[in-house]
Parts: C-alpha cells; sequence; structure tokens
C-alpha cells in the first residue's frame, strides 16, 4: 500500500490561482476569437491552451538549501574583555580564599586563647581551692591547739584548784588542830578555875558562847545550850569570867583569832565529876 500523503490547505492555492488564471485567458480568447470572427480579412486559427496541475510540495520536503558559511569575524575587545573578566573573577576567588584563611587563622586564634584563658582561669579556681583548704587545715588545727591548750589549763587549774583545795584542807586540819590546841589550853585553864556546885555530876556539859579580843581578853560570854542544871551553868559561866583574858591567844596568828576565837563556841564538859 502506497503510503499517504496529507495535503494542507496551501498545497492546492497556487495550482489554483494557476488554473483559474488559465481558464481567463482561455474566455478572454474565446470572446476575442468572437469578435474577430466578423471582419472578413482573416480567419485566425484558434489557439489551444494546455494546462496542467502542478502539484507543489509541502515546505518541509522541499530540499533545504545550505546557507554558505559566513566568514567568522573574531572580536579581539570581547577576548579582552574575556580574559579581564576571568582574571577579575581568579583575582576574587583568589581574595576570598585569603579572606577564609584570615577568619580561619582568627577563629583558631581566638580559641587558642580562650583555651589558654580557660587553662588560666582553672589553675587560679585550683589554687584558690587549695589556698582555701590550706586556710581551713590551719583554722581547724588552731582550735584543736586552742581546744587542747584548753583543756590544759582546764586541767592544770582543776589541779590547781585541787592541790589548793588540799593544801588549803591540809592547812585548816593543821590549822583547827592547833586551834584545838589553843582551845584545850582555855578549858584547861576554865576548869581549873572553876568551883564545882554541889550539884555537878558527871555527864553534865553546857554549850558556852564566849567573845574575845585579839589580847585575849573576855568581852561577854553566855550559855546557849543548857546542861538541865542551872547551878552547873551559872559555874561554868562564872569560871570563864573568873579567867578574864587567855593569856595563850596573844601570840595567836590574827587570821586563826579572826577564824576560831573572835567568837568561840566552848563545850564545858568536866571529866572529873563523881557519879
Amino acid at each position: 500500500m502506497a503510503p499517504t500523503h496529507q495535503v494542507k490547505a496551501n498545497d492546492y492555492l497556487l495550482p489554483t490561482v494557476v488554473s483559474v488564471g488559465l481558464h481567463g485567458l482561455l474566455v478572454l480568447a474565446v470572446v476575442w476569437g468572437w469578435e474577430a470572427a466578423s471582419e472578413p480579412k482573416q480567419k485566425v486559427a484558434p489557439r489551444y491552451v494546455e494546462a496542467r496541475l502542478v502539484a507543489l510540495k509541502p515546505e518541509s520536503e522541499k530540499p533545504k538549501q545550505t546557507a554558505a558559511p559566513k566568514p567568522k569575524v573574531v572580536d579581539v575587545s570581547a577576548q579582552q574583555r574575556q580574559r579581564e573578566v576571568e582574571a577579575a573573577e581568579k583575582k576574587r576567588l583568589a581574595t576570598e580564599k585569603a579572606e577564609r584563611e584570615r577568619l580561619r587563622k582568627l577563629a583558631e586564634e581566638k580559641k587558642k586563647q580562650q583555651a589558654e584563658q580557660e587553662k588560666l582561669r582553672q589553675q587560679k579556681l585550683e589554687r584558690e581551692r587549695q589556698e582555701k583548704e590550706r586556710l581551713e587545715k590551719e583554722r581547724l588545727e588552731q582550735q584543736r591547739r586552742q581546744r587542747e591548750l584548753e583543756r590544759q589549763r582546764s586541767q592544770e587549774a582543776a589541779f590547781a584548784d585541787a592541790l589548793a583545795e588540799e593544801k588549803e584542807m591540809l592547812m585548816a586540819q593543821e590549822s583547827e588542830a592547833t586551834a584545838q590546841s589553843y582551845v584545850a589550853a582555855m578549858a584547861d585553864k576554865i576548869e581549873r578555875s572553876w568551883s564545882r556546885p554541889p550539884s555537878a555530876r558527871r555527864g553534865m556539859k553546857c554549850e558556852l558562847r564566849i567573845q574575845l579580843v585579839p589580847t585575849g581578853d573576855v568581852i561577854h560570854v553566855a550559855v546557849i545550850k543548857s546542861s538541865g542544871n542551872s547551878a552547873f551553868d551559872r559555874s561554868a559561866e562564872q569560871a570563864v569570867n573568873k579567867v578574864g583574858r587567855f593569856e595563850v591567844l596573844k601570840d595567836m596568828p590574827p587570821d586563826m583569832f579572826e577564824r576560831y576565837f573572835r567568837q568561840l563556841t566552848l563545850v564545858f564538859d568536866p571529866q572529873d565529876l563523881r557519879q
């Protein structure tokens, strides 16, 4: 089967115009021949016009004419501008690269400085921590030494107090023994000055309060606890007044006199009474 060809409207335009033109000429020739027949002079033979339909090929099927190559014109100024543009671009890239490198170095330097500063800060904090620990240890040690010193002082003070109390007690005992010897001497003198009442019996005793002065003089005497026998009590009181002065007290140390004999309580208890 032969291939079909799709006919476009433009394909018939030219043949149609040619055909119409030829038919017009044919009509004109017929009319002109008709008018000429009336003239008897000459007989004109008719002309035959051959018309042929020409099929036009579409433009797409027309052979393409190859255009003659145009001469290549070299634009020197364009090449120069291209080289300048390339040089400028290269310079810009180099500048950007240099700037990036500079910024990178600055960033590294800044990072290095920050690391160094952080290291110094950490070292400072460590020194401060160590110094704080040292001061705290010194404070605790000082407190410990202070407590130890206070404890030692307290022990020494307690020991001194105990020693002083013991010494005072010994002195008191010694002083009391000495005072008791004075009291015994006074009692012996009172008994020798005593006049026994007929009613006196063994086991009778009374308690006397005697007020003295450092010279040994009696300034007052009173019965503060009765024996139950008024004659016995009066006789004891009269015996003290009869002595009047105790010479043994003159050489007594003042502190002993003030402590024991300024006001003396004496138990009058003769041991040689009959039953």
